[in-house]
């Protein structure tokens, strides 16, 4: 595998520029919605429950059964609790050019080959999904949030589902398929979630205690929940409990990006929303944004959304396509000498790609090239690669 330093980006470019273009490749209905990495992970709580028999019991990453005599026994179903989890991630993703944050629960499940007999149990690991807008990340954590008090937030879910036993290498696309038949339909999701917090003061730290409820999609059902006299009552007998700082870290590193424009018409705007999905690593919503910003401009040849497009090709290992991005951004070299250093670096990258395309001369020739400008990087790889 060939070793050599990171591509570099552009992103001071973003408030000097004071530009900004997007939007991602025009999907037709045959190009399923891309899920992205995990952006944060919740890996550990302890789950609550107030038993039958007046005592309160623990678990880690389970809320045990309410029936005292269930959580005595082996038998492996009642082991599962209430509720279990192994990890919680966030991940991203643009639906209608809208962006949705997928949550997704992996837990403990399983199923007794003899189900009368309860025996030949069969563990499994499952997932649970749920695809909500991504402002209602905002709603987990208001600046508001009392102590003692308990608030509700409706995730109005676009759409959710199980997945038993799910394949590691299909099940995200089992969940886009999903988004996509969502989006032909325009019915809204028969079930919503709903999530009940409270942040706590303990002896061990601030605390925050949280509850999953599925509900049918129909406020004659869920607004319950949110009466006034209702709210006590949702986590007196069982819910997770997290320490405060670890559930802010989940929620608020999953950003919520303002300039994700839902309905991009300009140059800028595309600019802005491409540049917002480069930094959430969805090159090819990125891709299509910057060909779209570059499509409504032609005559503009503003080097950086060459280069933005040539670091998403790069990224996606697709050489020939950064190749000719980075030459387009190369030849477009800026009159305006304050951009010369960011400029220098689109040339540095495209030698990155001659490298990655076995034109050793070529790359060198990049990097001598920027190695003049005084890149520090430049001079690394010329040192490292290229002959003296």
């Amino acid at each position: 595998m060939k070793k050599y330093q990171n591509i570099l980006s552009f992103f001071l470019l973003i408030f000097t520029l004071g530009k900004a273009y997007t939007q991602s490749v025009e999907r037709t209905m045959a190009n399923l919605p891309e899920i992205s990495e995990p952006l944060t992970v919740l890996d550990e709580a302890t789950g609550w429950t107030l038993q039958d028999n007046g005592i309160w019991i623990s678990g880690k990453n389970y809320i045990p059964n309410e029936n005292a005599d269930f959580n005595r026994t082996n038998d492996p179903e009642n082991k599962l609790g209430k509720h279990n989890f192994i990890k919680i991630e966030l991940r991203e993703v643009l639906i209608q050019g809208e962006q949705h944050m997928v949550m997704l629960i992996y837990r403990e499940g399983g199923y007794f080959e003899f189900e009368t007999l309860r025996e030949g149990w069969k563990s499994q690991e499952d997932v649970l999904y749920y695809v909500f807008k991504a402002g209602k990340l905002k709603q987990l954590l208001p600046d508001t949030a009392t102590p003692g008090l308990t608030y509700v937030v409706n995730l109005d879910v676009f759409c959710m589902g199980k997945i038993n036993a799910y394949d590691k290498k299909t099940y995200l696309q089992k969940i886009a398929n999903h988004i996509q038949r969502q989006s032909v339909l325009k019915y809204p999701s028969q079930f919503t979630l709903l999530i009940v917090l409270m942040p706590v003061n303990t002896k061990q730290g601030k605390m925050i205690r949280v509850r999953f409820i599925e509900v049918f999609n129909k406020k004659s059902i869920y607004q319950r929940y949110f009466l006034p006299e209702y709210l006590p009552n949702l986590l007196a007998k069982y819910y997770y409990e997290i320490p405060y700082a670890d559930f802010v870290q989940f929620v608020r590193r999953a950003p919520v990006y303002e300039d994700l424009i839902s309905n991009p018409k300009t140059f800028m705007e595309y600019y802005r929303r491409g540049i917002a999905f480069f930094n959430r690593k969805n090159y090819n919503a990125a891709i299509a944004d910057f060909e779209r910003a570059i499509q409504l401009a032609p005559n503009e040849k503003i080097f950086l959304v060459y280069a933005y497009l040539g670091n998403c090709y790069f990224y996606l290992k697709q050489y020939q396509r950064a190749l000719q991005a980075y030459n387009d951004a190369v030849n477009a070299k800026p009159a305006d000498n304050e951009f010369i250093n960011d400029w220098v670096r689109a040339v540095y990258n495209r030698g990155l790609t001659f490298f990655e395309l076995d034109d050793i001369n070529q790359a060198c020739d990049d990097w001598h090239r920027a190695a003049v400008y005084g890149l520090p990087e430049a001079e690394k790889m010329v040192k490292k690669r290229c002959k003296k």
